[in-house]
C-alpha cells in the first residue's frame, strides 16, 4: 500500500512539475509578446516624435534659409545637401561679415583667397603637427593614420579655422583646398596610354572615381574633368548633333520666352525675346548633353557659345580682324582698365559682354585670354591687374594705330571702286617686263620697221 501511494504522490508531483513548467512557458510567451508589444508601441511613439521633429527641423531650416536669404541671395537654387552644410556651420559666420560690411562672395578663388587658404592650412599644420596637408584633406589616402586623423579634425575644428578670414562657405573653402593640395591633381597632360585606362576603368567601376584616382594616381578632380571630354564625341561636330543640340535648348529657352518663336500670344509681333542673360546663364546643360547622347555637357556648352557668337553679331564674329574686331578689343581692355579690379575672380564678364556688345560672356573671356597670352610677356607669371596694365598701356596704342591703318585702307579701297580706277600693278605683273618676244614669224619688212 505504501509503494503504491508513494508511487501516486511521485506521479502527482511529476504532473504538478510538468504544468508548472508549462505555465512558466505560458508565462515567458506572454511576456515575449508583451515586450514585442511594448516595443512596437515605444517605436511607434519613437517614429511619431521623429517625423514630428523632424518637419520641426525642417520648418526650422527653411527659417534659417529665409534669413540666410538676407546674405546669399541664390540659396534657394542650390540644392538641399549644401544648404543643410550652409546652415549648420555658415550662418553665424555669414552674420559676423554682414555686420562688418563684408560681401559674401562666390565662383572662383582670388588670389587673396588662396593665399588665405595656404595660410590657414599652414597654421593648422603647425597646430596638430600633422606633416603633410594631404593627410588632413585626404585621410581615406592613409588607412593606419586615418581614425586619429579625423579626430584631430574634429578636435580641433578643422573646417572653421581653414576657412577663416574668408568670406565664402566652409563647404566652398575645404573644395577649393581639396583642389590646392592635392598633390595628384598637378601631373601634367595625360598621355595616350593613361586615357586609354581611364576609359577601361570607367567602364569597370563606373563613375566611382575615389577607385578610379587610386589605381591612376591621379586626382578626382583631374579624371571627372578629362572624362567629361573624352567620354562622348570628339572632333568637330556634326549636322545631326547641331540639330539635337539647338532642339534642346529652343524647348528651355521657348519656356522661358512664354511660347515658341512665331507664337501669336508674344507681346512683340516678331515672336517671343530673350535678353542675353537668358540665352547665357543656367541652361541645363546635363539634360542637353543627354538629349544630344553623343557629347559631354562643357562640350555642349562650348558649342552653344560657339553659335550664339555669330547670331548675337549677325553672322560676323565682333572679335574679327577687321577694324570692327579691333575696335572691340580696344573696348574690351578699355573696359577692364576702368572696373579697377586686381583680381580677375572679381571680374563680371556678363557687364565687359554688355559693354562690348553683341557677344557672350565666354566670348569675352576666350578673347581676354587670347590678347595677354600673344600680347604679354610672361604673362603667366604676372597679377592680372599687371597684364591688364601692360595691355592698357602698351598693347591699346598699337591696337589704334593698326585701327588707323586699317580704316585709311578701307577707305582708299572704296574711293577706288567709287571712282572705277585700277591700279596698273594690279593689271601688269612685274614678269610682264622679262617675256621674250618671238619673232620668227615676223615679214622682213616688219622687222625693218
Amino acid at each position: 500500500m505504501q509503494t503504491s501511494h508513494t508511487k501516486k504522490r511521485r506521479r502527482r508531483e511529476e504532473v504538478s512539475a510538468l504544468a508548472a513548467a508549462h505555465h512558466e512557458e505560458e508565462v515567458k510567451k506572454r511576456t515575449k509578446k508583451d515586450l514585442l508589444v511594448v516595443k512596437e508601441e515605444k517605436k511607434k511613439k519613437r517614429m511619431k516624435k521623429t517625423s514630428s521633429t523632424a518637419a520641426q527641423k525642417q520648418q526650422l531650416d527653411w527659417e534659417l534659409v529665409e534669413e540666410m536669404q538676407k546674405f546669399v541671395p541664390d540659396i534657394k537654387n542650390k540644392c538641399d545637401s549644401v544648404i543643410r552644410k550652409m546652415l549648420k556651420y555658415d550662418l553665424s559666420r555669414f552674420k559676423a561679415f554682414h555686420e562688418q560690411g563684408v560681401c559674401l562672395r562666390s565662383g572662383r578663388c582670388s588670389h587673396q583667397e588662396n593665399e588665405q587658404i595656404r595660410k590657414n592650412m599652414a597654421d593648422f599644420l603647425s597646430l596638430t603637427s600633422v606633416s603633410s596637408a594631404n593627410l588632413l584633406l585626404f585621410p581615406r589616402r592613409y588607412k593606419e593614420q586615418e581614425v586619429e586623423i579625423r579626430k584631430l579634425r574634429a578636435r580641433h575644428h578643422f573646417l572653421e579655422r581653414i576657412a577663416e578670414g574668408i568670406p565664402r562657405s566652409f563647404h566652398h573653402v575645404y573644395i577649393r583646398a581639396r583642389k590646392m593640395f592635392d598633390d595628384r591633381n598637378y601631373n601634367g597632360r595625360f598621355s595616350k596610354e593613361e586615357v586609354r585606362s581611364l576609359m577601361k576603368l570607367q567602364t569597370l567601376h563606373g563613375n566611382n572615381w575615389s577607385k578610379i584616382a587610386e589605381k591612376m594616381d591621379r586626382s578626382t578632380y583631374s579624371l571627372q574633368k578629362r572624362f567629361a571630354h573624352i567620354a562622348a564625341g570628339r572632333g568637330v561636330w556634326s549636322i545631326e548633333e547641331e540639330f539635337r543640340l539647338k532642339r534642346a535648348l529652343k524647348a528651355h529657352l521657348e519656356a522661358l520666352a512664354g511660347g515658341p518663336a512665331g507664337s501669336e500670344d508674344s507681346a512683340a509681333s516678331e515672336g517671343p525675346s530673350l535678353t542675353r542673360d537668358q540665352l547665357c546663364n543656367n541652361l541645363p546643360w546635363m539634360e542637353t548633353s543627354q538629349q544630344v547622347e553623343t557629347r559631354s555637357w562643357t562640350q555642349c556648352r562650348l558649342k552653344w557659345f560657339s553659335l550664339l557668337k555669330c547670331k548675337l553679331a549677325s553672322g560676323v564674329s565682333t572679335f574679327n580682324r577687321g577694324p570692327e574686331g579691333l575696335e572691340a578689343k580696344i573696348v574690351l581692355i578699355n573696359t577692364l582698365y576702368n572696373m579697377c579690379v586686381e583680381d580677375m575672380a572679381d571680374v563680371d564678364w556678363d557687364e565687359v559682354a554688355h559693354t562690348v556688345g553683341n557677344v557672350t560672356p565666354v566670348c569675352v573671356q576666350k578673347s581676354f585670354h587670347r590678347l595677354k597670352v600673344s600680347r604679354v610677356p610672361h604673362w603667366s607669371g604676372l597679377f592680372y591687374g599687371e597684364i591688364i596694365d601692360f595691355l592698357h598701356l602698351r598693347v591699346t596704342p598699337l591696337l589704334q594705330e593698326q585701327l588707323r591703318k586699317s580704316k585709311r585702307q578701307q577707305d582708299a579701297q572704296q574711293e577706288a571702286k567709287q571712282e572705277s580706277r585700277y591700279l596698273l600693278s594690279d593689271i601688269f605683273s612685274s614678269q610682264d617686263d622679262f617675256l621674250e618676244l618671238d619673232n620668227s614669224q615676223r615679214t622682213t619688212d616688219q622687222s625693218q620697221l
